[in-house]
């Protein structure tokens, strides 16, 4: 019997080999007996094939998570950190047989002039694509210490533009991008669903649109009168590729299959440099695109008080996601406390019992 207890862990572990392959996990027993009858049904089914499943690599576990990620608006970054993974962990590499170990090695390359929270993501996609595979019935082995994985980030609020920042962040935009970064400030929408904006999905007349927000959900999104003007202005494409989208960009320099001059849909690559330039000439650091959604976000709370209207605004599925602009409500808890000792009743100062003028008092004894 191969069971045992791993030094400081309150659980016995097993650990065998059949065929070459190896077999290994936590029981979750404390006790030795119990822990064994796990052991022998863990041998049972690694010897039994109808109770086996079958084995699948890594790249075959990416095209599996595919055909359920693909559908979501955030499709590209995924399909990027996708083909990260698969070339950093062997696109052969059975999914059973990679480790913990592995996967602290390629994050750990993955940290590379990239901040934790971003690194995060990539392994928050790698546990999706874990579990896909599990919930499809293939062999995972033991799944990974995703918690383990993650990298601490430190909380703070959000960081909010300021209003003279904006304005130099507006003026030093390129013209053909500087609408679609607007409508992100004033929307508090997420990228992916101002660059995915169809014209099909406008009721302009309605003062509303239909756009996908993470998760896949179709959601009815309410325009403002400046929202219809930044769309009003939008020039249809000159080409089938871009006609069907709102936001549009002017291509700098003809590559592949674009012409230098000609619109073509604005992309998150299209838009990465000329924001860059932005902020390097506006002089605002410390900002990303992202933060034009928290910057939203922070002043409809401060605006209106309520944290409920800010969650609907910004499609959030949890309240507790809100809760990070109720910073801004500072000001309110500030005045109440300061209301409160403004009514409270007065009364005689009393000295300080370390201060030097305090006449000391002697105790008498017991």
């Amino acid at each position: 019997m191969t069971v045992y207890k791993p030094k400081g862990k309150p659980y016995y572990h097993y650990e065998f080999q059949i065929r070459g392959k190896r077999y290994y996990g936590s029981t979750g027993c404390e006790r030795k007996r119990d822990a064994e009858e796990v052991e022998r049904r863990e041998r049972r089914k690694a010897v039994l094939p109808s109770e086996q499943r079958p084995p699948i690599t890594v790249n075959e576990a990416a095209s599996l998570y595919q055909d359920h990620a693909e559908l979501l608006p955030s499709w590209p970054t995924i399909r990027y950190m996708l083909t990260e993974l698969v070339a950093g962990l062997g696109p052969s590499k059975l999914l059973s047989e990679v480790t913990d170990r592995d996967l602290q090695i390629y994050f750990a390359r993955r940290r590379n002039g990239r901040s934790n929270s971003s690194v995060n993501r990539e392994i928050e996609n790698a546990r999706s694509l874990w579990r896909r595979a599990k919930r499809s019935k293939y062999d995972v082995g033991e799944m990974p210490d995703w918690a383990l994985l993650l990298l601490k980030v430190p909380k703070k609020p959000p960081r909010e533009l300021q209003p003279i920042e904006e304005d130099k962040l507006m003026l030093a935009l390129r013209n053909d991008v500087v609408d679609a970064v607007e409508f992100l400030l004033k929307s508090g929408w997420r990228r992916a669903e101002v660059l995915g904006l169809r014209w099909e999905d406008l009721n302009l007349p309605a003062k509303s649109a239909v756009t996908r927000i993470k998760g896949g959900d179709h959601v009815n999104r309410p325009l403002t009168t400046a929202l219809v003007e930044i769309i009003a202005r939008q020039p249809q494409a000159d080409t089938d590729e871009g006609k069907p989208f709102v936001f549009t960009y002017v291509c700098q320099k003809s590559r592949g299959n674009r012409r230098k001059d000609k619109r073509y849909p604005l992309t998150p690559t299209a838009l990465r440099k000329p924001w860059a330039a932005a902020l390097e000439g506006a002089e605002v650091s410390s900002f990303r695109l992202h933060d034009l959604r928290h910057t939203r976000g922070t002043r409809i709370v401060r605006a209106t008080g309520s944290l409920a209207a800010a969650k609907e605004a910004l499609k959030h599925k949890r309240i507790e996601t809100t809760l990070r602009y109720a910073h801004v409500l500072d000001d309110d808890v500030r005045n109440a406390l300061e209301a409160s000792e403004a009514s409270a009743p007065k009364s005689r100062p009393q000295e300080s019992r370390h201060s030097p003028d305090r006449k000391s008092v002697k105790k008498r004894k017991a």
